[in-house]
């Protein structure tokens, strides 16, 4: 059964729940748990997203 941090993970990133999980695991900090990663990734994703220059669509 899947995590539910790792679905969460999915849902708020579009990403399969496979690569959720996995990146759930890799980038998890030691001592912080799936919960915490699955707000930081979330977070990190939010501000690499305002970030990034809007795309020009070519008509």
């Amino acid at each position: 059964m899947a995590k539910v941090d790792a679905i969460r993970l999915s849902s708020e990133l579009g990403i399969d729940l496979v690569q959720a999980a996995l990146r759930l695991r890799r980038e998890g900090a030691p001592g912080e748990t799936d919960y915490d990663t699955c707000l930081r990734l979330i977070a990190d994703e939010g501000r690499n997203r305002r970030r990034r220059p809007p795309e020009q669509s070519q008509a």
